[in-house]
């Protein structure tokens, strides 16, 4: 690192020297002196993107020897760097509860003994251990990382799906709150298979009604051409309200309707692999010929064996027929990618879903879970991308922490 220059412009070309610390070690922050070519009076500053100390006196990447001052950049008036951000950032994207990325946070920047612990009102806590200085970095820093990262548009194909969380204990016991998730596939180049769906957006609602999907599609800009999901009475009128008037198609997953379809037939008949209905089961949905054979056959049985399945045939039969004629064999059928991101979402979560009340910093971490689940999220690439915007706004965040805290004994995410 070189010898910092006076922010000053008249000051340009001024000598700098080192003017004393600011702070305890290991954490001293370094004071420089400028002497005004022009006569101005001398006075004392410190850079932009202020340096730790650092306490190991090289670098821990290539153990080149460091100047006392050359120390990691990060925000004025923050304890720890841009790099500690990124990385704890980076952490809680992966599944990492909040307290155990504070905790590596700490145990990285020097900040506290093992151990250590406090009074804090009526109890003792172990401040290695307190969790609330990483959800305030996702209060602060998430959209700085992730806006970059993350789509703006819907894309031509849109595949979605959403899963409820519930709460098991404490006096939010049976609530909970959903999330909604989409998998987008961009059009395919002429004579080529689509290529595999990538994460969209996950967005977290307390309710799966028709105002959250409505939320959810107005969210980003443009229109899918065809959204594939399950049969679901809210989702397909929020399709209707957002879409209609770009003509975007709503086709039902295959797997889900082939499903329902056996749970409406008798055992008898779907453990013989030889009666027509069987038979016709694996086409029905992939061509107009064999969802016709597989009604045919379903009207001839006797009506006992045949009353469920028509009581089915009669809500879906039309809209099947009419899908099944436009049915693109290179386009995805099945929401099967977007369940996967909604079990590996609910892995990442665990036991901890009473702890996500606040419905903007859940929507934060799960917009930092998005990118790293698509590959792109890079502690060190993100401290960089902090510091960049750092130096940009004079070295302060543009919000301040806990912007979003509920109001105490309400919660903004669980119903």
């Amino acid at each position: 690192m070189e010898i910092p220059e006076c922010p000053l412009a008249e000051h340009a070309g001024s000598i700098v020297v080192r003017a004393g610390w600011y702070g305890k070690p290991p954490h001293r922050r370094q004071r420089w002196l400028c002497r005004p070519a022009n006569g101005d009076r001398r006075h004392r500053f410190t850079p932009v993107l202020t340096r730790q100390g650092e306490p190991n006196g090289y670098c821990v990447e290539c153990s080149t020897g460091l100047e006392p001052w050359e120390g990691q950049a990060g925000a004025r008036e923050y304890r720890f760097s841009a790099r500690e951000v990124g990385e704890a950032l980076a952490a809680v994207a992966a599944g990492a509860s909040y307290r155990a990325a504070a905790e590596a946070a700490r145990r990285r920047a020097h900040r506290l003994a093992a151990g250590a612990a406090r009074r804090s009102g009526a109890r003792r806590r172990d401040p290695l251990r307190d969790g609330q200085i990483v959800a305030n970095w996702v209060d602060v820093f998430a959209e700085a990382v992730c806006t970059p990262e993350l789509p703006r548009r819907w894309p031509r194909t849109l595949l979605v799906d959403s899963k409820a969380f519930r709460i098991r204990s404490g006096e939010n016991a049976g609530r909970g709150f959903h999330v909604f998730a989409a998998m987008g596939i961009e059009a395919p180049e002429p004579g080529r298979w689509a290529p595999a769906p990538k994460i969209w957006r996950l967005e977290p609602f307390g309710r799966r009604d028709q105002a959250s999907w409505e939320a959810f599609f107005g969210s980003l800009a443009g229109a899918p051409k065809v959204i594939v999901s399950d049969p679901d009475h809210a989702l397909t009128a929020a399709i209707e309200s957002v879409f209609g008037e770009a003509g975007t198609e709503h086709r039902l997953c295959e797997w889900h309707l082939g499903r329902k379809l056996r749970e409406h037939l008798p055992a008898s008949i779907l453990d013989d692999r030889r009666h027509p209905i069987a038979r016709a089961l694996g086409d029905a949905l992939r061509s107009p010929g064999g969802w016709r054979a597989l009604v045919a056959a379903i009207e001839a049985e006797p009506a006992a064996e045949r009353s469920l399945a028509l009581g089915w045939l009669q809500r879906y039969g039309a809209r099947i027929a009419a899908q099944v004629a436009t049915r693109d064999p290179a386009a995805p059928h099945s929401t099967g990618p977007v369940e996967q991101v909604l079990r590996e979402v609910d892995r990442r979560i665990g036991d901890r879903v009473g702890s996500f009340t606040n419905r903007t910093r859940m929507r934060k971490l799960l917009a930092l879970m998005a990118v790293e689940m698509s590959g792109r999220a890079d502690g060190r690439r993100w401290a960089d991308r902090l510091r960049e915007r750092l130096y940009l706004a004079g070295g302060r965040p543009a919000d301040n922490q806990r912007p979003h805290d509920d109001p105490k004994g309400a919660y903004s995410l669980v119903a």
